[in-house]
């Protein structure tokens, strides 16, 4: 009996071995070749069933056919391990149970071989195992428990952390179905001819079921067939119950006459009283059990009810998720707005309401017409599954990027929103409550919805864009009204410049032929002399410089726009820089008694500068500080390093404050615009250093042009405009010690027969801006060692007029040789007339 049983079980297991071979090609080739090796091996255990039990294998006595069977059994299970690892797509486990699995294999094999007490051959070895035991049956028993125990575990750890419904459910099926092969395998190695029998049918039915899992798509819902069988066991319950209380009624009856009349009115009765019963308990079990509802015709009629006449593309999209989670008990929904390009392909954008209080941008996604998916929604109009989109052959085509976005979103369903022949929506759900899948009654439930909310979408979806063009609009023409103004602006600036300019132009002009009048009438007279025409030319060669400052001024603001400035760089000591930027200014500051100090400055490193450029910044910014404090009033100079906290990169940083009129917060930025000037310009003053005798405006351009063109930052803090609480300003310059390769606009400065470097790429000056975070993005550093002394007051030695426009050659050279003269002396002390401090003590200001 046992003969036939394993030959019947042996073909049942070649036909399964059929049935996968067909479906190889869409279940995969990996899982596939599990599967036939599982089957495979479990052929051989029921082939291993004919061989007589006391049959001795080449003649080796511990090698009878119970051995044989407990070595099948355990390769049985070391490979549907594997196959199991495979169905729940764990790669890195199928290598685990295999290399752990075949290495216990081997020890079972070898111990009972080796061993002499082993008696795996024997048929009541596992019985006898507490008596007898051997290290190769522990070892065999405790390796089918821990195969067991472990391969369960795993997949319920899968089924609880699945992220797709359908893909718990197969987990939840391969869990429910795993026990028969494992039990079956065990059992098949029983010397009892009954269980070992059992064993192979339960082994059978459970790789049938194995089988059926790895060639489906879609297993059969679990939870939702255990409810049914529940279900229907219960009212089963009720209708035995109801028969059996009426045949013991029955048999309490008397055999009399009217016996038949009394067991009609007994079965009458039993039915009266079953029929509300059973229809309460299939209410109820249908209510709790299986969690359906008998009103969905109602909540349709509330959703379409609730939509209609709604424009609001928020309140309706708000309806639609909520109704659909109350249908369908979903954890989340969504709607997904699809939206056409102009290359025919569509957008894909999931709604997100303005008052969310998710403000994270959802991602956005794009559809082709000859995609899959596109063809199932619109063509076909019919729910796409994400469960589908993942594992069917049939969109295996679907563009990447389109499939990692419908995978971020999370969701389980997508059903079409088409109207007029237009794909306008998705309506999307989450997983349900229960996390169990989709049944067809649900999927159409959620295709009626689609179909219900379209009308209503679309209407909103306009109104939607109708105010979307109408603030479009009312931003062009609030951004029109403000370019108007900056226009008019702009027009007003150039008028004043036009008259600043003409005053600034005129009054060197006039000098200039005053004097050539006066040289030309003295000379006809023969009137001029040597010391009277040295007085004349003097002040010609002072109108000639103002008149070239102002035209070299203008040009380099022309080469700031067009980004066509030149710097050179040369090693530059910020002492040396700062004092020749001052040296032209010392007179006018003791003139108006102010005091101008600066420390800090000695124990700077040298930077790469372009020597002329930076004096003329600084000087416009010393200069600015200069116009715009009073008489006896300070300016001060100080210098330290800072350490930019993002680039690791060194910089110096050069502090110009003053005790001025101070600047309005709102033009902080304005003053570095060109031609920006504060007050009328009606009441100009010609004047170069005068209090409030302000210039054509392009002083503090030029400065933040050439300090961005280095690399470095220029800006301005101050607590306001108050000309007599006189508040002051602080003007902060930031360069770097090296500049980065792309700020570098030439290579650095070469001497005379040196080769010329390769071109460097051309670098454009960036607006000016106020940096943002400065104090958190650049700290003091530590490491910098104190100056020499703690003040160093300039003094006025041999005035040198710095001319920004004369001829760059010849500005490097002096520059140069200046700071080659002065490198081995300090900054030297000098005060306004009647400042006795001494110059080795701050003044006190």
């Amino acid at each position: 009996m046992s003969s036939l049983i394993a030959i019947a079980v042996g073909l049942a297991y070649i036909a399964l071995m059929g049935s996968a071979w067909r479906f190889r090609e869409s279940a995969g080739s990996s899982i596939m070749s599990w599967l036939l090796a599982t089957l495979s091996i479990a052929a051989l255990t029921s082939v291993i069933g004919i061989v007589p039990r006391d049959t001795d294998i080449l003649g080796v006595s511990h090698l009878g056919q119970p051995a044989l069977a407990v070595y099948a059994a355990s390769l049985l299970l070391i490979i549907y391990s594997a196959l199991t690892a495979a169905f729940l797509q764990q790669p890195r486990a199928i290598r685990l149970w295999s290399a752990l699995g075949g290495v216990w294999w081997i020890a079972v094999v070898i111990l009972s071989l080796v061993d002499g007490n082993a008696s795996l051959a024997a048929e009541t070895w596992i019985s006898a195992i507490g008596e007898n035991p051997h290290a190769a049956g522990l070892l065999a028993i405790a390796g089918w428990l821990a195969l067991s125990g472990v391969l369960l575990i795993s997949i319920f750890e899968k089924f609880y952390t699945a992220r797709l419904p359908e893909l718990a459910n197969q987990a939840l099926f391969w869990g429910v179905v795993t026990p028969l092969p494992l039990l079956g395998a065990i059992m098949g190695a029983s010397s009892v001819a009954f269980l070992r029998e059992t064993g192979w049918i339960i082994q059978l039915v459970g790789l049938a079921s194995v089988t059926y899992g790895v060639i489906s798509l879609r297993v059969v819902d679990v939870r939702e067939t255990l409810r049914i069988a529940t279900v229907n066991i219960s009212l089963m319950l009720v209708t035995v119950i109801a028969v059996l209380v009426a045949l013991l009624v029955a048999e309490e009856i008397e055999a009399e006459a009217n016996r038949v009349v009394v067991l009609a009115g007994v079965a009458l009765a039993t039915a009266a009283i079953h029929a509300p019963i059973y229809a309460v308990s299939n209410a109820f079990a249908n209510r709790v059990i299986l969690r359906t509802t008998d009103d969905l015709a109602t909540e349709i009629n509330q959703f379409t009810q609730a939509i209609t006449g709604v424009f609001e593309l928020s309140e309706v999209t708000d309806v639609m998720i909520q109704t659909l989670r109350d249908v369908l008990r979903l954890k989340r929904s969504s709607v997904l707005l699809i939206s056409p390009l102009e290359d025919g392909a569509f957008e894909i954008e999931p709604y997100q309401p303005k008052h969310s209080a998710n403000n994270a941008t959802m991602p956005r996604g794009h559809l082709t017409a000859d995609s899959p998916i596109y063809q199932r929604l619109f063509e076909q109009r019919e729910v796409l599954l994400q469960y589908d989109l993942d594992y069917k052959p049939e969109y295996t085509a679907v563009d990447p990027t389109t499939r990692n976005f419908f995978k971020q979103l999370h969701l389980a369903a997508y059903a079409p929103i088409v109207v007029q022949g237009q794909l306008i929506a998705l309506l999307a759900c989450g997983p349900k409550l229960n996390d169990t899948p989709f049944s067809e009654r649900e999927l159409a439930t959620l295709k009626t919805l689609a179909n219900q909310a379209g009308i209503a979408l679309r209407n909103a979806r306009l109104v939607s864009d109708l105010r979307t063009r109408e603030h479009d609009i009312a931003e062009s023409n609030r951004r029109l009204e403000a370019a108007k103004r900056q226009l008019e602006a702009l027009d007003a600036v150039k008028t004043d410049f036009i008259t600043i300019a003409s005053h600034e132009l005129r009054t060197p002009l006039a000098q200039i032929r005053g004097h050539t009048d006066i040289i030309d009438a003295m000379n006809e007279q023969g009137m001029l002399d040597q010391d009277q025409l040295y007085g004349l030319t003097t002040n010609l060669r002072k109108a000639a410089d103002r008149l070239e400052s102002l035209i070299g001024d203008m040009l380099d603001v022309s080469q700031l726009d067009l980004s066509a400035m030149d710097l050179r760089f040369v090693e530059a000591s910020i002492e040396n820089v700062v004092r020749m930027a001052i040296e032209p200014l010392q007179e006018s500051i003791r003139n108006r008694r102010q005091s101008l100090t600066a420390r800090g400055l000695r124990g700077l490193p040298p930077i790469q500068a372009d020597m002329q450029r930076l004096v003329q910044a600084i000087r416009n910014v010393v200069l600015n500080a200069v116009k715009f404090t009073p008489d006896s009033g300070r300016i001060e100079i100080t210098g330290r390093m800072l350490t930019d906290q993002q680039t690791g990169q060194q910089q110096v940083q050069i502090t110009i404050s003053d005790s001025g009129i101070g600047i309005d917060k709102q033009n902080q930025e304005a003053i570095f615009q060109k031609f920006f000037r504060i007050g009328d310009p009606g009441l100009h003053s010609t004047g170069a250093t005068k209090f409030m005798g302000a210039g054509p405006g392009l002083g503090l351009t030029i400065a933040q042009g050439v300090i961005q063109g280095h690399g470095g930052r220029i800006w301005a803090e101050s607590d306001g405009y108050d000309p007599e609480k006189l508040p002051g300003s602080t003007f902060y310059i930031v360069l770097p010690l090296q500049p980065p390769v792309g700020e570098r606009r030439v290579m650095s400065f070469r001497l005379a027969g040196e080769a010329s470097p390769p071109d460097t790429d051309e670098v454009r000056p960036t607006q000016p801006k106020k940096p943002e975070g400065l104090a958190d993005r650049v700290q003091p550093n530590s490491d910098q060692e104190p100056p020499a002394e703690e003040d160093e007051v300039f003094e006025e030695t041999n005035p040198t007029v710095f001319n920004p426009s004369a001829s760059r050659a010849g500005l490097t050279a002096a520059a140069l040789a200046a700071a080659q003269e002065q490198s081995e002396h300090g900054l030297e002390s000098a005060h306004p007339p009647g400042d006795k401090t001494p110059p080795d003590e701050p003044p006190e200001n």
